[in-house]
């Protein structure tokens, strides 16, 4: 399973920044690993109260909860200068505050789905990587598959440990409405925010192309 709409992929973009965001108030994103284990937090306490907003899918790997679609994303922000790295240490860039900033209003309106992300980054904040790592693993969850309970540790790797609600199963969905996507859209792809850019100039500069005459 993969993100499934540009919608999901922009949501899961800027709730991850606003946990980022919140995590440094009480501690720090220090590496990837850390990164992956407050996201599975944070989507596992939506989830329970049937809220769509994080809609990431993790498999059971060697350090415990993993998703592919995360990791990705957590590149291409660094790409999009959302996000700076310094050594394996996970921060906001700048412009990464100054989206979170934008969005605020955005955000507390939506308390259900804020309140928790922001305990899970007060909650598990200040906690290193590793020891964050081993309170995970004792964390019990419904493994699909075998359709029992069971605690991660005890889990198989590549088994599917939690996934993001459909619309058709959620009580609720975080709202990102039509101008906030197609904004954040541009913000989050660097590629397509850099073409736009230089679209941008080349008119001011005389130099837009006629297509009726190629």
């Amino acid at each position: 399973m993969t993100e499934k709409t540009i919608c999901e992929r922009v949501e899961n973009n800027l709730l991850f920044l606003y946990l980022v965001s919140e995590t440094s108030k009480a501690g720090r994103v220090e590496d990837d690993l850390k990164a992956q284990k407050l996201v599975f937090l944070s989507q596992k306490q939506l989830v329970q109260k049937k809220l769509k907003a994080f809609n990431y899918t993790f498999l059971r790997w060697h350090k415990g909860p993993f998703s592919k679609d995360l990791a990705n994303d957590i590149k291409s922000l660094v790409k999009a200068g959302m996000l700076t790295r310094i050594g394996d240490k996970i921060s906001l860039t700048d412009a990464g505050k100054e989206i979170v900033a934008r969005c605020e209003e955005l955000l507390t309106k939506q308390p259900e789905f804020i309140v928790p992300i922001k305990a899970v980054a007060q909650l598990y904040g200040g906690i290193p990587s590793d020891d964050l790592k081993e309170q995970v693993y004792d964390i019990s969850v419904f493994v699909p598959r075998l359709k029992k309970i069971m605690k991660i540790r005890d889990i198989e790797e590549k088994q599917l440990i939690l996934y993001g609600l459909s619309a058709r199963k959620a009580r609720k969905a975080f709202n990102l409405d039509e101008n906030w996507q197609a904004t954040l859209e541009l913000v989050f792809d660097k590629e397509a925010l850099d073409s736009l850019k230089m679209a941008q100039q080349d008119a001011v500069e005389g130099r837009i192309c006629d297509f009726d005459s190629i």
